[in-house]
Parts: C-alpha cells; sequence; structure tokens
C-alpha cells in the first residue's frame, strides 16, 4: 500500500509487535507500507486528520508525486476538513469585556 506520512508514527499489530515505522527521513515522500498497519487505531486516527494520505486513483498519485505538500500544514495535518473541501479556518478571538459590567469595552455610559 503506498502512503505519503507527513508525521513520524509506530504501527503495531494485535500482539503489539512493530509491524512498520514511519521516520523523519520518509516524511513527505511516497511510502511502500504493509496492509497490516490497517489495524491498528492509530493508522485510521492519522488518515481522518489528514496526518497521513493514501491516495487510491492514479490521478491523486500523480497529484501527490507532483507536490506532496500541497494543502498541508506545518503540523503536518491536511490544512482541508477531512471529507469536505473546506480549508481549515483558525479560531477567532473572543470580544474582551468591561470585568466591571459585563458589557464590551469603550460602551460606557457616561
Amino acid at each position: 500500500m503506498l502512503i505519503i506520512p507527513y508525521v513520524c508514527a509506530e504501527f503495531h499489530d494485535r500482539s503489539g509487535t512493530v509491524i512498520h515505522r514511519i521516520t523523519p527521513a520518509m516524511r513527505g515522500t511516497i511510502v511502500e507500507a504493509p496492509e497490516a498497519i490497517r489495524q491498528d487505531v492509530l493508522f485510521n486516527l492519522l488518515v481522518q486528520d489528514g496526518s497521513i494520505k493514501t491516495p487510491e486513483t492514479s490521478a491523486q498519485k500523480k497529484t501527490l508525486e507532483k507536490d506532496p505538500m500541497a494543502g498541508v500544514t506545518a503540523e503536518g495535518r491536511s490544512a482541508v476538513i477531512a471529507g469536505g473541501d473546506k480549508p481549515v479556518k483558525p479560531a477567532k478571538a473572543a470580544k474582551i469585556e468591561n470585568k466591571t459590567d459585563g458589557k464590551p469595552a469603550g460602551t460606557e455610559q457616561k
């Protein structure tokens, strides 16, 4: 199975034996991994958050071969929400409220 990992990980079988290890040198490259890594819960979690991509079609493979880091954040996660095509937006800061009366700052009455 071909995967493109963006984070380091270690996959285990049901008995706890290491079956595959992703090292820093493998990040952002196309790697041949054993199918058995699918049985590790970690694999599914990393695929869901975009830390590992698994090209299913030849078109996806070609796109990832051209630029494997496209659409990946600095943390090694997909910049696109899983299952969608909208980019992830950073959280907005909450409005600062005046501690004395609970109203937004600058709206005091004189």
